[in-house]
């Protein structure tokens, strides 16, 4: 009798576990991202998804941006998509950057000179193009440093036709594999430190 008991009591126990909801990776990153920022600013009340620090996306581009929470998602909402788009602009122009630095490193080896524009010289207008089709994706409120504030994850599909139109733009003349190397370091989602130590280093 004791031993079906036993038995009884393991049974619940598994069914018990069974029963909880399983934590999706997104709800994993946003907990270790909270308990980071939480040792950081000291504040127990502080809490943001994880695509605040890390903005990233599947289908392309990715940038976050926060302003103060005003009260007035009307006004504040806004504000913080245009933000997060400026942040883009910006990751854009870094990226071509890097994209200059590797090609004129590849060029010196090979004992080549090139005519064209620069990527970093057409980014405005490849930046502008790039905008107007991102698209805000997330928008949540945010408690950081025990302020308030409403948070805006913005993403551009097809990372492809934006390095497409940065390369054609320049007039850069690239063989499908130096191409291809380019377009890996374009869309790999890097943190803007990341990139811009990558820069300094080449």
């Amino acid at each position: 009798m004791k031993k079906h008991l036993i038995t009884i009591g393991v049974c619940f126990a598994l069914a018990a576990c069974a029963s909880q909801p399983k934590q999706t990776e997104e709800q994993k990153s946003s907990a270790q991202a909270n308990q980071q920022m939480q040792s950081v600013t000291g504040n127990p009340q502080d809490s943001a998804p994880a695509w605040v620090f890390l903005p990233k996306s599947d289908k392309g581009l990715a940038s976050s941006a926060c302003v103060d929470w005003s009260g007035n998602m009307a006004v504040d909402r806004p504000q913080a998509v245009a933000a997060a788009r400026a942040d883009m602009a910006q990751q854009i122009s870094i990226k071509a950057s890097v994209l200059d630095k590797l090609y004129n490193r590849k060029l010196q080896a090979e004992g080549k000179s090139d005519v064209g524009s620069t990527f970093e010289q057409v980014t405005k207008q490849v930046s502008s193009e790039t905008l107007e089709g991102s698209t805000p994706e997330e928008i949540s409120l945010a408690q950081i440093d025990g302020k308030k504030y409403l948070c805006a994850l913005v993403v551009k599909e097809d990372t492809r036709e934006t390095f497409d139109t940065l390369v054609d733009e320049s007039n850069r003349q690239l063989d499908p594999q130096s191409k291809a190397a380019l377009y890996e370091e374009f869309r790999t989602q890097k943190a803007m430190k990341e990139l811009e130590k990558e820069l300094e280093s080449l």
